[in-house]
C-alpha cells in the first residue's frame, strides 16, 4: 500500500509540522474535513453541508477543546454523525475519563486519537507517573472501541529517534496506530534520520497488519508517504461498498452497545 517516501514532502514536514485544526477552526484540506470542537454547532454544521456538498470528503476530524468544553464537543460529535454519514475521527489533548470515552464512542466518533510524547523506557509515553490518567484513557479506549480504531500521534520534540521506535513498537503491541508528529525547526535529527524513522513505521504497520484505510485520508496529508492508489472502476466501487459495509457494521455495533447501556441505566432505575 506504501508506494515509496516522497523526498519534497519530507523535507517541508521536517521543517514545518502538519498543523491540525485548533478548537476553533474549520477548514478543508484535501479530502478532509477538520472541525474545531469549540465552534458553535449549528452553524458549523451548515456550513460543513454547504461544503460537503460541493467537493467530496472521505474523514471528518474533530479537535476537542479543554475539559471545560467536553459537553459542547460531544454534541459536536452527536450532531455530526447524525447529520453525516461520513468515518469521525476525534483528537483530544487531554486524558479522558472512562466515562468520557464511552461517551464520545456513544456519540458516534470512529477514531479516537490519544496524542503523547515518545519516552524511551519501552512503555508508551504518559501511561506512568502521571497518576494513571492517560494509562485509563489508553486502556479504557482499547476495551471500547473497536480494534485499530485508538491512534497515538507521537509529538517527537526533543527527543531520540531509538525512543520513538521503541514507543511505535509498544504502541503497536497493544493494538494502538502510532502516528508520527514532527517537531519542525526544533527537530534536532536531520532528513536522513527523519527518513529512516518513517520507513520503520511503514514496515511496522506492515508487520502488524495495521488496517491503515479508514485513517488513509489524514495519512495522505499529515505523512510523507506515496500510497498505491486503486485502479480501475469496478475496483473503486468494490472498495467504497466494502468501506460502506464497515462503517455499517460498527455503526451497528455501537448501537447494539446504547441499547444495552440504555437498558443497565433503566434496569437501576436511573
Amino acid at each position: 500500500m506504501i508506494h515509496a517516501i516522497d523526498p519534497h514532502r519530507l523535507n517541508i514536514q521536517h521543517e514545518t509540522p502538519f498543523n491540525y485544526a485548533s478548537a476553533t477552526e474549520l477548514r478543508r484540506e484535501g479530502k478532509v474535513f477538520f472541525i474545531g470542537g469549540n465552534l458553535p454547532v449549528y452553524s458549523t454544521l451548515e456550513t460543513m453541508y454547504e461544503s460537503y456538498c460541493q467537493e467530496n470528503t472521505e474523514l471528518f476530524h474533530i479537535t476537542f477543546g479543554d475539559p471545560r468544553a467536553f459537553e459542547q464537543n460531544l454534541d459536536m460529535v452527536r450532531q455530526i454523525k447524525r447529520n453525516f454519514s461520513i468515518r469521525l475521527m476525534g483528537q483530544t489533548s487531554y486524558p479522558l475519563s472512562a466515562s468520557q470515552v464511552e461517551q464520545v464512542y456513544l456519540a458516534g466518533l470512529d477514531v479516537l486519537d490519544i496524542p503523547q510524547k515518545a519516552c524511551g523506557n519501552g512503555s508508551a509515553a504518559g501511561t506512568e507517573g502521571d497518576g494513571g490518567s492517560s494509562l485509563e484513557t489508553f486502556n479504557t479506549a482499547a476495551s471500547t472501541f473497536p480494534p485499530w480504531s485508538i491512534v497515538s500521534t507521537i509529538i517527537v520534540e526533543h527527543t531520540e529517534p531509538e525512543q520513538v521506535r521503541s514507543t511505535i513498537h509498544c504502541l503497536l503491541g497493544h493494538g494502538f496506530i502510532p502516528l508520527l508528529a514532527l517537531a519542525g525547526g526544533g527537530n534536532s535529527w536531520n532528513q536522513s534520520e527523519t527518513c529512516d524513522l518513517f520507513n520503520f513505521l511503514a514496515a511496522e504497520w506492515h508487520r502488524y497488519k495495521v488496517p491503515l484505510k479508514p485513517i488513509m485520508p489524514l495519512l495522505r496529508l499529515a505523512t510523507p508517504f506515496v500510497f498505491n492508489e486503486p485502479s480501475g472502476l469496478l475496483r473503486n466501487v468494490i472498495q467504497k461498498l466494502g468501506d460502506r459495509r464497515g462503517m455499517a457494521a460498527s455503526d451497528i455495533r455501537r448501537h447494539l452497545r446504547t441499547s444495552g447501556a440504555v437498558g443497565s441505566f433503566e434496569s437501576a432505575g436511573l
